[in-house]
């Protein structure tokens, strides 16, 4: 791997609720990022915090939210969220 992952105890207990086959493909997904020597490439840059960049990275129904630290060659794992459950509507009972 070219860049270390860290990964959040916030973003392990997300992760720890996935099946196996999403646990699979979200691990086969950050470990290619992971080894890819411009990882932005694959990133779209999230708006509104411009002092510690945030990105973005779509897996399936996933989304990984995540900060890359250029200076130590580091991509640290924030949250992992499930699109479906973001977008779900809350109803009254």
């Amino acid at each position: 791997m070219i860049w270390r992952l860290i990964i959040t105890p916030g973003a392990e207990h997300d992760f720890n609720r996935f099946s196996d086959p999403e646990k699979q493909r979200i691990k086969n997904e950050l470990y290619t990022l992971a080894d890819d020597e411009y990882p932005r490439k694959r990133l779209k840059k999230l708006k509104g915090n411009r002092d510690s960049p945030l990105y973005a990275l779509r897996v399936g129904r996933f989304r990984i939210i995540l900060i890359i630290e250029d200076e130590n060659m580091v991509i640290i794992v924030i949250e992992m969220l499930s699109l479906i459950h973001i977008s779900e509507p809350t109803r009254p009972y």
